[in-house]
């Protein structure tokens, strides 16, 4: 009994003292930093308004550094990367719903693996949340500058989910490439049984390797509109 009280005793001595020997000397590093985002994209949007069957619509994107990047004391990093990608635009009244990122990714997610059938509940669901897809007639244009070009275009009539219909740019703020000027092209798709004889050779005229037969619309979606978002991501900055 007698040695174990002892021993007790020498735990909780132990316990105490313990402490005592922690460091004698601290040191804080503070660490900050200012994040900033690399690119600058205008405009925010672009609208084609009331379109028709085998029209070739373009409007123009200007991509450059953000005014943070710009500054003449910033000199560690001078050159940007980045991707165009394409996905299902979320209509207003789902993005007040449930929240603009919560819906895009719901868009992009969900997007009906079916061919399009107005009976298909997936498809009803999905056309209640989201747009009609303008995503596989837009092209991605580069500029070609500097010569021969630094940047990976994308023609109309594609796979917008495939990642070989990722458009790739690059920017360096120490040389002649600052800025790129993007010509988004819409080859205007028609409809199932209303197509012009020479859609073959309209779609052809935009991207040869493209099957016309798989980029008719169903019918039932004259009139709708349709949309596309374009992100611009940032993938290395050196």
């Amino acid at each position: 009994m007698k040695k174990l009280l002892i021993g007790s005793l020498g735990l909780m001595a132990a316990l105490v003292i313990s402490p005592m020997f922690a460091a004698f000397e601290a040191h804080v590093i503070n660490v900050t930093a200012q994040i900033e985002n690399a690119l600058f994209v205008h405009p925010a949007s672009r609208l084609f308004g009331t379109v028709f069957p085998q029209e070739h619509l373009e409007q123009g994107i200007f991509v450059t550094f953000s005014e943070s990047f710009s500054e003449e004391d910033q000199t560690r990093v001078g050159t940007v990367e980045y991707a165009i990608k394409q996905k299902p635009k979320p209509r207003p009244a789902y993005e007040t719903q449930v929240g603009v990122d919560n819906a895009r990714a719901w868009c992009h997610n969900n997007y009906p693996a079916a061919p399009y059938s107005s009976s298909d509940p997936s498809w009803q669901t999905y056309l209640q949340n989201c747009y009609p897809s303008l995503c596989p007639y837009l092209s991605k244009t580069a500029d070609g500058n500097p010569a021969p070009g630094n940047d990976t275009s994308i023609p109309a009539f594609h796979d917008p989910f495939a990642t070989s219909s990722v458009a790739h740019g690059k920017i360096n703020k120490f040389g002649t490439d600052v800025g790129d000027n993007w010509i988004i092209d819409l080859a205007v798709p028609c409809f199932t049984g209303q197509c012009a004889q020479d859609w073959p050779s309209f779609v052809a005229s935009q991207n040869p390797l493209a099957d016309p037969n798989a980029y008719m619309l169903p019918p039932e979606l004259e009139h709708e509109v349709f949309g596309c978002n374009l992100w611009f991501e940032v993938t290395d900055i050196y």
